[in-house]
């Protein structure tokens, strides 16, 4: 069903899509970009034809199968602020991070949930077309970092495991978000979290759709009291979301330099990204921005020119 539905919409003969899907490994080019704290992470950027192929089935197999409620990547109408607020009025959270998420993923544990996914929901979907997909996502049999069908397909082979999450910080009378490869629980008790890495650890080693690990260097225990990050906003002491003091005093200045017009090409660019950010992530900050140096200036930099 799947590979006629993708002949017949791209026009492109069975026989060449078999042939792309067994060298779907060889169709990538990699590089390396910075991690923000420190370090390089390595993207493997799929071919033109594959990524096109790749996208066709996100849209048209995996937006058949369900995402957690708790799931706040690669979801449409939430996202980092979403993910922080759901935090923002508790004492106390613990953050956890699976190392190497993606290549967590292997291809058998695609076919695995594939295959129970179809009989579950009536996707119809043969073996053929389970093999298919599978190589197809899939480079050297894991899922990776730059294909775009990784995100969406790791959100609903999540669900069953956020389940879990969920029911436990249900019974635990906690808060459960997951942000990608981050794990957020949350509580208004400090004792509440303390056996959590663990119960957490055995839950992920279980899984059988990933072979999820805990990267215990990144588990931190966050409390009210000071500085709490999630997802790369601050939780304020008040119960609201901030971009923090030193991103605010930086993003002032850039905007005077603006005004003055004392910025350069780079500045700038980073500047229109940052305002864009705070108007979703900050609004309170956005606005004082606009009261402070103007509705024209602040537009201005929310347009990018030609």
């Amino acid at each position: 069903m799947l590979i006629e539905a993708l002949h017949r919409q791209s026009g492109m003969p069975v026989e060449n899509l078999r042939w792309l899907s067994l060298t779907a490994s060889y169709r990538y080019k990699s590089y390396e970009i910075p991690k923000a704290n420190g370090g390089l992470r390595t993207i493997h950027h799929p071919s033109r034809a594959l990524k096109g192929i790749q996208r066709w089935i996100s849209r048209f197999l995996f937006r058949r199968l369900p995402v957690h409620s708790a799931a706040a990547a690669y979801v449409r109408g939430v996202g980092i602020r979403e993910n922080a607020a759901a935090h923002a009025g508790s004492n106390f959270t613990l953050r956890l991070d699976f190392k190497d998420f993606f290549p967590s993923f292997s291809r058998e544990n695609i076919e695995l949930f594939l295959k129970i996914r179809s009989d579950e929901f009536d996707l119809g979907l043969s073996l053929d077309d389970i093999l298919f997909t599978s190589h197809i996502v899939s480079r050297y049999d894991k899922l990776t970092i730059g294909a775009p069908s990784s995100p969406p397909l790791t959100n609903v082979m999540m669900f069953d495991f956020d389940e879990q999450m969920a029911e436990l910080a249900r019974t635990k009378g906690l808060i459960y978000t997951r942000y990608a490869d981050d794990l957020f629980l949350s509580s208004n008790r400090s004792n509440n979290l303390n056996d959590l890495p663990l119960l957490v650890s055995e839950i992920s080693n279980a899984y059988p759709y990933a072979k999820l690990k805990l990267n215990n260097e990144k588990t931190a225990f966050l409390s009210k009291k000071y500085k709490r990050s999630v997802t790369g906003l601050i939780l304020t002491t008040d119960g609201k979301i901030s971009i923090g003091r030193s991103k605010k005093r930086e993003i002032k200045s850039l905007v005077f330099d603006y005004t003055k017009r004392e910025i350069n090409d780079i500045e700038l660019e980073r500047l229109r990204g940052y305002v864009s950010y705070i108007k979703d992530v900050d609004p309170d900050f956005f606005f004082a921005l606009t009261k402070k140096y103007g509705s024209s200036v602040i537009r201005d930099l929310t347009h990018k020119q030609p």
